[in-house]
């Protein structure tokens, strides 16, 4: 604060003198971390003479609410309640008016009988339900699923004890927000049995985007782990007193920031949920999601986000909003984001975002195909594969979808502009006004007309000198392609088939 901010509050300063704030990191051999400084939320009935008389020297720092030590404190259920009760009483992020109706299946917790729970198969009955976004763990002998020979067994029953802990924790949060009904994959669709699969991962739209809630169970690793669990204590926060000679004296706190800023925009970074492709649909279905982190808790619906600990009345970015208004452009940087991510059987690339382009299609009009959309054909195309630190992008030897198709690769692709600049353009400077055709939704065969031009592939083999003493001809030596023209220096390509002489 400068010395005439400082007079004007009736506060004597030596002439040529501001007030400033100064951080010493005593260790910087150490990584370093995020943390904020913020003004603790002090009821009026708590703030004393000191507060009001010495809040204009820290008028530059906001006001933050508490994180609860441990995220099955009831003050994470408060939260809960007041962000789902705010979206559904004000916003339009779910089904219009009404209550939803329930997936083919559901688990029923009745809500007066703690010990009862049951796999159910309503027809069309409405009510509340909660929805779960979670990474499996490996599936075993003793892996507890619903499949054809336990399928009436768990419409009979289901034990509470023998719920993995994940799935016990959610049973804890749905009784505490009232809900009775759960949608979980694993327990919800018959395993093993590829046609009740199909079934369900074309309704995927519908139980997401009409569950009252879906949790996404970011600190766990898989469903044996817990989400109501202590906070570790570093995230727990320290007193930061100032004090005001002969005036008073003002109580600061500090904390590490619960989530990375830098992150935010491009959908945040939720741990192994963020790699895996199933969940990338899954948020961007969802009408409502609470996100449970190591750190604190994120709710998030079409319309803001907020984050366990944000002042009221402060909200951030939906990640999720952005189908609402889908441009080519942003369904390009879509594709990249989710061919980035991992999935455990390749041929399911299509169906894990099948219901993300049927609400696409729904909204816009456009015409799906293989992954693509039939009225921005040149846009839709100019895809190329990427290689990713040691992830390289590679042809699915299953032939899941035509070769045009990004969906016929496996790994990281990158999209660039239907319109390239320099050489290629002058060659062709109308090339990007591709016209469709047609397709032959069987064979993959798809037909466009537009001008040619000829170009070469160019090869180099360079040693790899990190890999100086390998055995392998894989790591000896590393591969770089360019497409040239005449008189061009090309661009870099990533093959995503082998191209080795």
């Amino acid at each position: 604060m400068t010395r005439e901010q400082i007079l004007r509050l009736g506060f004597e300063l030596p002439e040529g003198r501001n007030i400033g704030y100064l951080i010493e990191v005593k260790d910087r051999s150490k990584p370093p971390i995020e943390v904020e400084i913020y003004r603790p939320v002090i009821p009026d009935n708590q703030l004393t003479v000191s507060d009001l008389a010495l809040a204009p020297f820290v008028q530059h720092m906001g006001f933050a609410e508490e994180i609860a030590e441990h995220s099955g404190d009831q003050q994470c259920f408060d939260f809960i309640k007041e962000k789902v009760g705010t979206c559904i009483k004000q916003h339009k992020c779910g089904k219009d008016g009404g209550l939803p109706v329930l997936p083919d299946r559901v688990i029923w917790i009745e809500a007066n009988n703690a010990s009862r729970i049951q796999l159910l198969e309503p027809k069309n009955i409405c009510a509340p339900f909660i929805a779960l976004s979670y990474c499996w763990g490996p599936v075993g002998p003793n892996t507890y699923l619903t499949n054809a020979r336990n399928l009436e067994a768990r419409k009979a029953s289901i034990e509470f004890n023998d719920l993995p802990p994940l799935f016990q924790n959610v049973v804890d949060v749905a009784r505490s927000l009232g809900i009775e009904y759960i949608w979980i994959d694993r327990l919800c669709i018959i395993q093993g049995d590829d046609e009740d699969f199909h079934s369900q991962a074309a309704k995927m739209g519908e139980i997401y985007g009409n569950a009252t809630l879906t949790i996404a169970a970011a600190s766990a690793t898989t469903e044996n782990d817990r989400i109501l669990v202590p906070r570790d204590e570093k995230w727990w926060p320290f007193d930061l007193n100032l004090d005001f000679d002969g005036i008073g004296s003002l109580n600061l706190r500090f904390r590490r920031r619960s989530h990375a800023l830098d992150t935010e925009a491009s959908g945040g970074d939720y741990g192994k949920m963020s790699t895996r492709a199933w969940i990338w649909q899954e948020r961007l279905l969802a009408a409502r999601t609470l996100f449970f982190t190591p750190t604190a808790l994120r709710f998030e619906c079409r319309c803001h986000s907020f984050w366990e600990g944000f002042c009221k009345g402060r909200t951030g970015l939906s990640w999720s909003a952005q189908l609402d208004n889908i441009t080519h452009v942003a369904w390009t940087r879509l594709v990249e984001e989710y061919m980035g991510r991992d999935i455990t059987r390749p041929y399911d690339r299509l169906p894990a975002m099948g219901a993300v382009m049927k609400r696409i299609e729904k909204s816009t009009g456009w015409s799906p195909f293989w992954g693509l959309w039939t009225n921005a054909v040149a846009e839709s195309l100019v895809w190329k594969a990427r290689a990713s630190g040691s992830r390289n992008c590679r042809m699915n030897p299953g032939h899941y979808a035509p070769t045009w198709s990004w969906a016929s690769v496996d790994g990281p692709i990158s999209y660039t502009s239907a319109r390239p600049r320099g050489e290629f353009d002058k060659k062709d400077p109308i090339q990007w006004d591709l016209e469709y055709r047609g397709l032959n939704e069987i064979s993959g065969l798809i037909r466009i007309s537009g001008y040619m031009i000829l170009v070469e592939l160019d090869g180099i083999i360079e040693r790899n000198e990190s890999h100086g003493n390998s055995p392998t001809e894989e790591e000896k030596f590393q591969y770089k392609y360019k497409i040239k023209c005449e008189n061009d220096q090309g661009y870099a390509v990533t093959p995503d088939v082998a191209l080795k002489p």
